[in-house]
């Protein structure tokens, strides 16, 4: 007899055979089926997500019967679930903390390469026959320069190790770890404003909540160097992206690259579609086998684990305590 119904995104193959043994399946790609996603999220007993959203009125709707939402990755932001909400009605919520570190920081390590050694500007001019353009990319190196950490979880520590295999200095923004945590690594812990003025690239992990929403705005944006570069492979609500458009738009800093944004996906008009010093992938720090495959067999063990009537590993919200276990 299966434990319950569970909504889940199009996952591996592997994964969806063992949870399909154990459960009622309801499989939907929420970018294809959004209305389907929506409806069928207040029909179930567990909801496994990477994109998908979660909000207030489904769970509601769902009458106590949605017991559990077991995130694929770290983040557990209200873009991705309404917290309040799911503590409220005493619903799980779970993550998989560290299953995407190494993805998300190898990724922002290549868009550093790609922006500061013009890779795709390049690529375009060989296609087109323009192989003579080649001093048009003059480009610069990693070594020597100054990273900027803003978040030294997970993915910000792995940042810090390879910033020294690519001898590159870093400075780390983060007032809940202690500075002993970023010298012993060989970096210095420094304020937000200071990492802002002195890096050559910064680049943001931190999680998305009250705090953090908009932490780099104008006054941040303006403090960093015209040659600098802005890298985001953590939540689009953490930069003020009219601020960084102005900035970028007027050259004062060098460039930009955008692995997330504020509303995903976004409108097809989006001002920052039309400027060429910005580098777009769609949310793809996570977006490795490896990296999928631990938060996808993670969040489908959750799930069985509550559906079991048993406490989950990694919980956000405890629905037991009807408390929320990380700053919302």
């Amino acid at each position: 007899m299966a434990l319950g119904r569970v909504l889940v995104e199009e996952f591996q193959a592997d994964v969806l055979q063992w949870l399909g043994e154990r459960v009622e399946l309801v499989v939907v790609n929420p970018w294809v089926e959004p209305q389907r996603w929506e409806l069928e999220a207040s029909r179930v007993d567990a909801v496994i997500s990477r994109k998908g959203k979660i909000t207030r009125e489904q769970m509601a709707k769902s009458a106590g019967r949605l017991r559990i939402i077991a995130r694929t990755g770290v983040g557990v932001d209200p873009s991705r679930v309404d917290l309040e909400a799911a503590k409220e009605l005493k619903i799980w919520v779970t993550n998989q903390p560290g299953s995407n570190a190494v993805s998300v920081a190898e990724l922002v390590f290549g868009q550093m390469i790609a922006l500061v050694r013009h890779t795709h500007e390049a690529n375009r001019a060989v296609k087109e026959n323009r192989w003579s353009d080649y001093l048009k990319f003059i480009g610069s190196e990693l070594a020597g320069k100054t990273l900027g950490i803003i978040g030294m979880g997970n993915i910000g520590a792995r940042m810090a190790l390879r910033a020294r295999a690519f001898e590159m200095n870093f400075l780390v923004y983060d007032p809940y770890i202690p500075e002993s945590h970023v010298t012993a690594l060989g970096g210095k812990w420094v304020s937000l404003h200071e990492l802002l003025a002195d890096s050559d690239f910064v680049t943001i992990h931190c999680p998305l909540n009250r705090e953090t929403r908009g932490i780099v705005g104008q006054k941040g944006l303006a403090l960093m160097k015209p040659s600098a570069f802005l890298l985001n492979a953590a939540r689009g609500g953490i930069v003020d992206e009219d601020a960084l458009c102005r900035v970028l738009q007027q050259k004062k800093i060098a460039g930009a690259a955008l692995d997330v944004i504020a509303d995903e996906p976004p409108a097809k008009d989006h001002p920052l579609f039309k400027l060429d010093n910005v580098l777009w992938t769609p949310h793809l720090g996570a977006v490795t086998l490896e990296a999928s495959q631990r938060g996808e067999w993670g969040a489908a063990e959750e799930v069985i684990r509550v559906l079991e009537r048993k406490r989950p590993k990694n919980p956000v919200v405890d629905a037991d305590e009807a408390r929320l276990l990380l700053p919302a």
